[in-house]
Protein backbone atom coordinates (compact mmCIF):
# COMPACT_ATOMS: atom_id res chain seq x y z
CA UNK A 1 0.00 0.00 0.00
CA UNK A 2 2.70 2.58 0.97
CA UNK A 3 4.46 1.87 -2.32
CA UNK A 4 1.61 2.52 -4.70
CA UNK A 5 1.40 5.52 -2.75
CA UNK A 6 4.81 6.95 -3.54
CA UNK A 7 4.33 5.79 -7.10
CA UNK A 8 1.53 8.23 -7.78
CA UNK A 9 1.97 11.49 -5.55
CA UNK A 10 4.78 12.94 -7.99
CA UNK A 11 2.07 13.19 -10.59
CA UNK A 12 0.22 16.24 -9.42
CA UNK A 13 3.62 18.00 -8.68
CA UNK A 14 5.06 17.51 -12.07
CA UNK A 15 1.61 18.63 -13.71
CA UNK A 16 2.07 21.89 -11.54
CA UNK A 17 5.58 22.67 -12.61
CA UNK A 18 4.95 22.26 -16.00
CA UNK A 19 2.28 24.24 -16.02
CA UNK A 20 4.32 26.75 -13.97
CA UNK A 21 7.21 26.79 -16.21
CA UNK A 22 4.84 27.13 -19.02
CA UNK A 23 3.08 30.74 -17.95
CA UNK A 24 6.81 32.19 -16.91
CA UNK A 25 7.91 31.34 -20.76
CA UNK A 26 4.45 32.93 -21.73
CA UNK A 27 5.32 35.95 -19.34
CA UNK A 28 9.17 36.29 -20.47
CA UNK A 29 7.91 36.09 -23.83
CA UNK A 30 5.67 38.93 -23.22
CA UNK A 31 7.63 41.48 -21.52
CA UNK A 32 10.29 40.77 -24.07
CA UNK A 33 7.61 41.76 -26.61
CA UNK A 34 6.61 45.09 -24.52
CA UNK A 35 10.07 45.91 -24.14
CA UNK A 36 10.83 45.88 -27.63
CA UNK A 37 7.46 47.64 -27.91
CA UNK A 38 8.31 50.49 -25.80
CA UNK A 39 11.82 51.09 -27.17
CA UNK A 40 10.27 51.42 -30.69
CA UNK A 41 7.77 54.25 -29.59
CA UNK A 42 9.78 56.13 -27.69
CA UNK A 43 8.48 58.58 -24.70
CA UNK A 44 4.97 59.42 -24.16
CA UNK A 45 3.11 62.32 -23.20
CA UNK A 46 1.01 61.85 -20.61
CA UNK A 47 0.08 65.44 -19.16
CA UNK A 48 0.54 69.30 -20.00
CA UNK A 49 -0.17 72.10 -18.10
CA UNK A 50 -0.86 75.97 -19.06
CA UNK A 51 -2.53 78.70 -17.67
CA UNK A 52 -4.90 79.88 -20.58
CA UNK A 53 -5.40 83.22 -18.69
CA UNK A 54 -2.10 84.03 -17.99
CA UNK A 55 -0.51 83.81 -21.37
CA UNK A 56 -2.54 86.85 -22.88
CA UNK A 57 -1.71 89.06 -20.19
CA UNK A 58 1.89 88.84 -19.35
CA UNK A 59 4.68 87.61 -20.47
CA UNK A 60 7.04 85.02 -19.84
CA UNK A 61 5.11 82.26 -19.64
CA UNK A 62 5.19 78.60 -19.38
CA UNK A 63 3.91 75.33 -20.98
CA UNK A 64 5.00 72.14 -19.31
CA UNK A 65 5.16 69.06 -21.06
CA UNK A 66 5.62 66.06 -18.54
CA UNK A 67 6.52 62.63 -20.32
CA UNK A 68 6.28 59.14 -18.71
CA UNK A 69 9.86 59.04 -18.69
CA UNK A 70 13.38 60.95 -18.96
CA UNK A 71 13.73 63.10 -22.01
CA UNK A 72 17.02 63.91 -23.68
CA UNK A 73 17.67 67.47 -24.29
CA UNK A 74 15.01 69.39 -26.65
CA UNK A 75 16.67 71.97 -28.98
CA UNK A 76 14.09 75.31 -29.85
CA UNK A 77 14.16 73.87 -33.78
CA UNK A 78 12.42 70.82 -32.41
CA UNK A 79 9.27 72.82 -31.18
CA UNK A 80 6.60 74.16 -34.06
CA UNK A 81 3.83 76.43 -32.61
CA UNK A 82 0.97 77.78 -34.54
CA UNK A 83 0.42 80.19 -34.84
CA UNK A 84 4.46 81.14 -34.39
CA UNK A 85 5.35 82.94 -31.30
CA UNK A 86 9.15 83.63 -30.42
CA UNK A 87 9.84 81.35 -27.57
CA UNK A 88 12.35 79.34 -25.30
CA UNK A 89 12.77 75.68 -24.40
CA UNK A 90 14.41 73.77 -21.71
CA UNK A 91 14.00 70.08 -20.23
CA UNK A 92 14.50 68.90 -16.74
CA UNK A 93 14.01 64.94 -15.87
CA UNK A 94 10.63 64.25 -17.46
CA UNK A 95 9.28 67.49 -17.77
CA UNK A 96 9.81 69.95 -21.29
CA UNK A 97 9.07 73.69 -20.35
CA UNK A 98 7.93 75.84 -22.95
CA UNK A 99 8.39 79.75 -22.75
CA UNK A 100 6.34 82.57 -24.50
CA UNK A 101 8.55 85.17 -25.08
CA UNK A 102 5.48 87.51 -25.71
CA UNK A 103 2.11 87.59 -24.98
CA UNK A 104 -0.39 85.26 -26.98
CA UNK A 105 -3.38 86.45 -28.59
CA UNK A 106 -7.15 86.79 -27.28
CA UNK A 107 -9.70 83.72 -27.43
CA UNK A 108 -7.19 81.68 -30.36
CA UNK A 109 -6.32 78.27 -30.99
CA UNK A 110 -2.99 77.20 -30.61
CA UNK A 111 -0.46 74.49 -31.56
CA UNK A 112 2.37 72.79 -29.91
CA UNK A 113 4.29 69.72 -31.87
CA UNK A 114 7.60 68.64 -30.35
CA UNK A 115 9.37 66.68 -32.46
CA UNK A 116 12.19 64.15 -32.38
CA UNK A 117 11.71 63.61 -28.50
CA UNK A 118 13.75 60.99 -27.12
CA UNK A 119 14.96 59.68 -23.68
CA UNK A 120 18.34 59.70 -22.85
CA UNK A 121 18.54 55.75 -22.21
CA UNK A 122 17.08 55.11 -26.10
CA UNK A 123 16.88 56.35 -29.38
CA UNK A 124 13.62 55.61 -30.56
CA UNK A 125 12.02 58.69 -31.12
CA UNK A 126 8.19 60.29 -31.13
CA UNK A 127 6.57 63.45 -31.28
CA UNK A 128 4.54 65.33 -28.39
CA UNK A 129 1.14 67.19 -29.46
CA UNK A 130 -0.87 69.56 -28.35
CA UNK A 131 -3.63 72.32 -28.72
CA UNK A 132 -5.11 74.48 -26.53
CA UNK A 133 -7.09 77.65 -26.49
CA UNK A 134 -6.25 80.48 -24.74
CA UNK A 135 -8.57 83.13 -22.58
CA UNK A 136 -10.38 86.28 -23.62
CA UNK A 137 -9.78 88.63 -20.31
CA UNK A 138 -12.70 91.50 -19.84
CA UNK A 139 -11.64 94.75 -20.76
CA UNK A 140 -13.00 97.75 -18.77
CA UNK A 141 -14.00 101.02 -19.97
CA UNK A 142 -15.85 104.62 -18.56
CA UNK A 143 -19.59 105.67 -20.25
CA UNK A 144 -20.92 108.81 -19.34
CA UNK A 145 -24.18 109.41 -18.84
CA UNK A 146 -24.38 105.48 -17.57
CA UNK A 147 -25.25 102.61 -20.06
CA UNK A 148 -28.78 103.94 -20.80
CA UNK A 149 -27.83 107.40 -21.91
CA UNK A 150 -31.07 108.86 -20.17
CA UNK A 151 -30.65 112.26 -19.05
CA UNK A 152 -28.96 113.08 -15.89
CA UNK A 153 -27.79 109.18 -15.10
CA UNK A 154 -24.36 108.46 -13.50
CA UNK A 155 -21.25 107.28 -15.08
CA UNK A 156 -20.53 103.91 -15.33
CA UNK A 157 -17.75 101.91 -15.32
CA UNK A 158 -18.95 98.77 -17.69
CA UNK A 159 -16.99 95.62 -17.79
CA UNK A 160 -17.22 93.43 -21.75
CA UNK A 161 -15.12 91.72 -23.96
CA UNK A 162 -13.52 92.32 -27.15
CA UNK A 163 -16.39 90.10 -28.88
CA UNK A 164 -19.90 89.55 -28.11
CA UNK A 165 -22.38 92.64 -26.84
CA UNK A 166 -22.54 91.61 -22.82
CA UNK A 167 -21.59 94.51 -20.14
CA UNK A 168 -21.75 94.62 -16.85
CA UNK A 169 -21.92 98.07 -14.68
CA UNK A 170 -18.98 97.41 -11.86
CA UNK A 171 -19.56 100.89 -10.57
CA UNK A 172 -21.88 103.97 -10.88
CA UNK A 173 -21.53 107.78 -9.75
CA UNK A 174 -22.17 111.02 -10.69
CA UNK A 175 -18.97 112.60 -11.96
CA UNK A 176 -16.82 109.53 -12.63
CA UNK A 177 -13.01 111.79 -13.38
CA UNK A 178 -10.78 108.12 -13.98
CA UNK A 179 -10.06 104.65 -13.46
CA UNK A 180 -7.44 102.05 -13.65
CA UNK A 181 -7.20 98.02 -12.95
CA UNK A 182 -5.34 97.18 -10.08
CA UNK A 183 -5.32 93.55 -9.46
CA UNK A 184 -8.85 92.23 -9.09
CA UNK A 185 -10.04 95.53 -7.98
CA UNK A 186 -11.02 99.36 -9.79
CA UNK A 187 -9.58 102.34 -8.37
CA UNK A 188 -11.90 105.22 -9.22
CA UNK A 189 -11.60 108.73 -9.00
CA UNK A 190 -15.00 111.11 -8.72
CA UNK A 191 -15.64 114.52 -8.50
CA UNK A 192 -17.29 116.02 -5.27
CA UNK A 193 -19.94 118.44 -5.09
CA UNK A 194 -17.29 121.14 -3.99
CA UNK A 195 -14.96 120.07 -6.96
CA UNK A 196 -12.65 118.20 -4.79
CA UNK A 197 -11.45 114.55 -6.10
CA UNK A 198 -12.25 111.36 -4.18
CA UNK A 199 -10.58 107.72 -4.48
CA UNK A 200 -12.40 104.90 -4.26
CA UNK A 201 -11.47 101.15 -4.26
CA UNK A 202 -14.05 98.60 -5.94
CA UNK A 203 -13.74 94.87 -6.18
CA UNK A 204 -15.81 93.94 -8.91
CA UNK A 205 -18.78 91.50 -7.80
CA UNK A 206 -18.55 92.98 -4.54
CA UNK A 207 -20.99 95.90 -2.55
CA UNK A 208 -17.93 97.19 -0.61
CA UNK A 209 -16.54 100.21 -1.70
CA UNK A 210 -13.15 101.46 0.27
CA UNK A 211 -12.35 105.16 0.30
CA UNK A 212 -8.68 105.68 0.24
CA UNK A 213 -7.58 108.56 2.39
CA UNK A 214 -5.84 111.65 0.64
CA UNK A 215 -3.56 113.77 2.59
CA UNK A 216 -5.96 116.41 2.55
CA UNK A 217 -8.57 117.79 0.00
CA UNK A 218 -7.70 118.34 -3.52
CA UNK A 219 -7.66 117.31 -7.03
CA UNK A 220 -6.37 113.93 -8.45
CA UNK A 221 -5.33 113.44 -12.22
CA UNK A 222 -3.32 111.03 -13.89
CA UNK A 223 -4.45 107.92 -12.31
CA UNK A 224 -2.33 105.36 -13.45
CA UNK A 225 -1.29 101.48 -11.65
CA UNK A 226 1.07 98.73 -11.78
CA UNK A 227 0.07 94.91 -12.29
CA UNK A 228 3.41 93.84 -11.01
CA UNK A 229 3.53 95.59 -7.53
CA UNK A 230 -0.22 96.15 -6.85
CA UNK A 231 0.33 99.77 -6.23
CA UNK A 232 -1.48 102.79 -7.60
CA UNK A 233 -0.07 106.34 -8.51
CA UNK A 234 -1.28 109.85 -9.47
CA UNK A 235 -1.00 113.37 -9.24
CA UNK A 236 -2.20 115.28 -6.48
CA UNK A 237 -2.67 119.08 -6.09
CA UNK A 238 -4.23 120.48 -2.49
CA UNK A 239 -6.70 122.96 -2.84
CA UNK A 240 -4.96 125.02 0.19
CA UNK A 241 -1.66 126.07 -1.07
CA UNK A 242 0.01 126.08 2.17
CA UNK A 243 -0.60 122.06 2.59
CA UNK A 244 2.47 121.64 0.16
CA UNK A 245 1.07 119.55 -2.79
CA UNK A 246 1.38 120.94 -6.37
CA UNK A 247 1.02 118.22 -8.99
CA UNK A 248 2.66 115.71 -6.47
CA UNK A 249 3.57 112.20 -7.39
CA UNK A 250 1.41 110.21 -4.82
CA UNK A 251 2.00 106.62 -4.28
CA UNK A 252 -0.54 103.88 -2.11
CA UNK A 253 0.82 100.59 -2.18
CA UNK A 254 -2.41 98.20 -1.91
CA UNK A 255 -0.17 95.01 -0.49
CA UNK A 256 0.19 96.72 2.53
CA UNK A 257 -1.39 99.76 4.55
CA UNK A 258 -3.74 102.34 1.87
CA UNK A 259 -1.83 105.16 2.71
CA UNK A 260 -0.18 107.30 0.50
CA UNK A 261 3.66 107.73 0.21
CA UNK A 262 6.01 110.46 -2.34
CA UNK A 263 9.30 109.77 -4.15
CA UNK A 264 11.74 111.93 -3.05
CA UNK A 265 13.38 114.46 -5.86
CA UNK A 266 17.12 113.86 -6.96
CA UNK A 267 18.43 116.85 -5.58
CA UNK A 268 16.74 118.26 -2.25
CA UNK A 269 14.86 115.21 -0.98
CA UNK A 270 11.28 117.32 -1.09
CA UNK A 271 8.02 115.24 -2.75
CA UNK A 272 8.79 114.82 -6.51
CA UNK A 273 6.52 117.21 -8.67
CA UNK A 274 5.81 115.72 -11.93
CA UNK A 275 4.57 117.04 -15.31
CA UNK A 276 4.24 113.44 -17.12
CA UNK A 277 4.82 110.38 -15.18
CA UNK A 278 3.94 106.34 -15.80
CA UNK A 279 4.63 102.99 -13.83
CA UNK A 280 6.71 100.47 -15.99
CA UNK A 281 4.81 97.42 -16.64
CA UNK A 282 6.32 94.21 -14.73
CA UNK A 283 8.73 96.75 -12.84
CA UNK A 284 9.39 98.62 -9.87
CA UNK A 285 10.63 101.33 -11.79
CA UNK A 286 8.49 104.74 -12.80
CA UNK A 287 9.15 107.40 -15.58
CA UNK A 288 8.50 110.78 -14.68
CA UNK A 289 9.09 114.08 -16.81
CA UNK A 290 9.46 117.77 -14.32
CA UNK A 291 10.53 120.35 -16.33
CA UNK A 292 11.72 118.83 -19.15
CA UNK A 293 13.86 116.54 -17.49
CA UNK A 294 13.21 113.10 -17.06
CA UNK A 295 13.87 110.45 -14.73
CA UNK A 296 13.22 106.79 -13.63
CA UNK A 297 12.45 106.07 -10.06
CA UNK A 298 13.22 102.65 -8.27
CA UNK A 299 9.79 103.48 -6.47
CA UNK A 300 11.34 100.20 -3.98
CA UNK A 301 14.64 101.74 -3.41
CA UNK A 302 13.38 105.32 -3.24
CA UNK A 303 16.25 106.04 -5.69
CA UNK A 304 15.89 107.69 -8.90
CA UNK A 305 18.02 108.64 -12.20
CA UNK A 306 18.12 111.80 -14.28
CA UNK A 307 17.84 110.23 -18.23
CA UNK A 308 17.89 113.78 -19.48
CA UNK A 309 16.29 116.37 -21.28
CA UNK A 310 12.92 114.91 -22.43
CA UNK A 311 9.94 116.52 -22.18
CA UNK A 312 7.32 113.68 -23.28
CA UNK A 313 6.74 110.21 -21.63
CA UNK A 314 4.76 107.57 -24.62
CA UNK A 315 4.03 104.27 -23.74
CA UNK A 316 6.69 101.24 -22.91
CA UNK A 317 6.68 98.36 -25.14
CA UNK A 318 5.42 95.58 -24.56
CA UNK A 319 8.32 93.67 -23.75
CA UNK A 320 8.85 96.12 -20.83
CA UNK A 321 12.41 97.28 -21.34
CA UNK A 322 12.03 99.70 -24.19
CA UNK A 323 9.85 103.32 -23.82
CA UNK A 324 9.11 105.66 -26.68
CA UNK A 325 9.99 109.33 -24.83
CA UNK A 326 10.52 112.91 -26.72
CA UNK A 327 11.92 116.06 -27.11
CA UNK A 328 12.46 119.36 -29.44
CA UNK A 329 10.04 117.60 -30.80
CA UNK A 330 11.71 114.17 -32.26
CA UNK A 331 10.95 110.86 -30.88
CA UNK A 332 13.29 108.59 -29.20
CA UNK A 333 13.51 104.44 -27.51
CA UNK A 334 14.79 104.31 -24.62
CA UNK A 335 16.38 101.29 -23.22
CA UNK A 336 14.79 101.02 -19.64
CA UNK A 337 17.74 98.31 -18.70
CA UNK A 338 21.13 100.55 -20.00
CA UNK A 339 19.13 103.93 -19.77
CA UNK A 340 20.56 104.46 -23.24
CA UNK A 341 18.39 106.51 -25.72
CA UNK A 342 18.66 106.41 -29.78
CA UNK A 343 17.01 108.12 -32.15
CA UNK A 344 13.28 106.43 -33.43
CA UNK A 345 11.73 107.88 -36.50
CA UNK A 346 8.70 106.09 -37.26
CA UNK A 347 8.33 105.60 -41.32
CA UNK A 348 4.60 107.48 -42.04
CA UNK A 349 2.48 108.16 -45.19
CA UNK A 350 4.13 110.70 -47.26
CA UNK A 351 2.90 114.39 -46.29
CA UNK A 352 1.66 113.52 -43.08
CA UNK A 353 2.49 114.95 -39.35
CA UNK A 354 2.72 112.45 -36.20
CA UNK A 355 -0.05 113.64 -33.69
CA UNK A 356 1.96 112.29 -30.32
CA UNK A 357 4.59 109.58 -29.76
CA UNK A 358 4.01 106.16 -31.51
CA UNK A 359 3.04 102.98 -29.81
CA UNK A 360 5.53 99.84 -30.35
CA UNK A 361 4.36 96.65 -31.28
CA UNK A 362 5.25 93.55 -29.56
CA UNK A 363 9.29 93.14 -31.08
CA UNK A 364 9.91 96.76 -31.39
CA UNK A 365 9.95 96.48 -35.43
CA UNK A 366 6.44 97.94 -35.90
CA UNK A 367 5.11 101.12 -34.68
CA UNK A 368 0.97 102.89 -34.42
CA UNK A 369 0.93 106.62 -35.00
CA UNK A 370 -1.53 109.04 -34.96
CA UNK A 371 -0.95 111.25 -38.21
CA UNK A 372 -2.77 114.37 -39.93
CA UNK A 373 -2.47 113.72 -43.73
CA UNK A 374 -4.21 115.67 -46.29
CA UNK A 375 -7.13 114.20 -48.76
CA UNK A 376 -7.53 114.69 -52.56
CA UNK A 377 -9.16 117.16 -51.77
CA UNK A 378 -6.86 119.08 -49.47
CA UNK A 379 -8.94 118.87 -46.31
CA UNK A 380 -6.82 117.21 -43.46
CA UNK A 381 -7.94 114.63 -41.19
CA UNK A 382 -6.64 112.11 -39.08
CA UNK A 383 -6.02 108.49 -39.15
CA UNK A 384 -3.86 105.71 -37.76
CA UNK A 385 -1.41 104.02 -39.69
CA UNK A 386 1.30 101.16 -38.76
CA UNK A 387 4.20 101.10 -40.21
CA UNK A 388 7.71 98.51 -40.38
CA UNK A 389 10.27 98.56 -42.53
CA UNK A 390 8.27 98.09 -45.44
CA UNK A 391 6.27 101.00 -45.36
CA UNK A 392 2.83 102.74 -43.53
CA UNK A 393 -0.52 100.95 -43.77
CA UNK A 394 -3.69 103.33 -43.10
CA UNK A 395 -5.53 100.76 -39.97
CA UNK A 396 -7.76 103.10 -39.16
CA UNK A 397 -9.48 106.52 -40.95
CA UNK A 398 -11.89 109.13 -39.15
CA UNK A 399 -12.76 110.07 -43.11
CA UNK A 400 -14.42 113.65 -41.70
CA UNK A 401 -12.19 116.77 -40.91
CA UNK A 402 -14.21 117.35 -37.98
CA UNK A 403 -13.39 114.02 -36.15
CA UNK A 404 -10.55 114.24 -33.11
CA UNK A 405 -8.89 111.38 -32.61
CA UNK A 406 -8.77 111.32 -28.72
CA UNK A 407 -6.17 108.55 -27.94
CA UNK A 408 -5.01 105.06 -28.89
CA UNK A 409 -3.89 102.34 -26.21
CA UNK A 410 -3.37 98.89 -27.38
CA UNK A 411 -4.46 95.45 -25.58
CA UNK A 412 -1.45 94.44 -23.55
CA UNK A 413 -0.34 91.62 -26.51
CA UNK A 414 -1.17 94.41 -28.87
CA UNK A 415 -3.67 92.63 -30.91
CA UNK A 416 -5.91 95.16 -31.01
CA UNK A 417 -6.08 99.18 -30.87
CA UNK A 418 -8.61 100.86 -28.45
CA UNK A 419 -9.32 104.32 -30.66
CA UNK A 420 -11.49 106.69 -28.72
CA UNK A 421 -12.96 109.41 -31.56
CA UNK A 422 -14.82 112.47 -31.08
CA UNK A 423 -16.58 113.06 -34.30
CA UNK A 424 -17.32 116.53 -33.91
CA UNK A 425 -16.69 119.39 -31.18
CA UNK A 426 -18.88 118.69 -28.38
CA UNK A 427 -20.17 115.52 -29.81
CA UNK A 428 -19.87 111.80 -27.29
CA UNK A 429 -16.41 110.00 -27.64
CA UNK A 430 -17.15 106.55 -29.10
CA UNK A 431 -13.97 103.62 -29.02
CA UNK A 432 -13.91 101.73 -32.00
CA UNK A 433 -11.73 98.09 -30.97
CA UNK A 434 -9.59 97.58 -34.05
CA UNK A 435 -7.30 94.51 -35.19
CA UNK A 436 -3.73 95.90 -35.05
CA UNK A 437 -2.47 93.65 -38.33
CA UNK A 438 -5.75 93.80 -40.28
CA UNK A 439 -7.24 96.99 -39.01
CA UNK A 440 -10.63 95.52 -39.05
CA UNK A 441 -12.97 96.78 -36.77
CA UNK A 442 -14.09 94.85 -34.30
CA UNK A 443 -16.42 96.70 -31.84
CA UNK A 444 -17.43 99.91 -31.06
CA UNK A 445 -18.07 101.09 -27.40
CA UNK A 446 -19.81 104.18 -26.29
CA UNK A 447 -17.32 105.36 -23.97
CA UNK A 448 -13.19 105.76 -23.67
CA UNK A 449 -10.67 105.12 -21.21
CA UNK A 450 -10.43 101.27 -22.70
CA UNK A 451 -8.20 99.48 -19.91
CA UNK A 452 -7.20 95.88 -20.31
CA UNK A 453 -5.82 94.15 -16.88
Amino acid sequence: MSTEQRSTAPGPRRSFRRTLAAMIAVLVVLCTGLAVLTLGQGPRLVRSDIDTESVVQLTQQRLLMHSNEPLAEIDVEQVSVTPSIPLKVATDGSTLSITFEQRLLYGTDYVVSVSGVTSPFQEAGSTFDYSFTTGSPPLYYLQKGGPDAAAGADDAIVRTTVSGAARDVVYSAPRIQDFAVVGSSLAIVTETDDGMSQLVLVAPGQSAVETLPLPTRGTITQLGSSVKQAMLGFRFTSADPAAGYSNTLLLFDLLAKHTSFTLPGTVIGEPLEVDQWRFIPDSTLIETTAGGVMSIYDSALQQGAVIGDYDGLGEVAPTGTQSVISGQGTFHMLDLLSGQVSPLTPILPEGATAVGPPLLGPDGSTTVSVVNVAGVDGVMRQVVVRSDTSGATVVFDTASADARIVSVTQSPNTQYLAIAVQPRPGAEIATSLVDRSSGAAVRTLAGLRVTWP
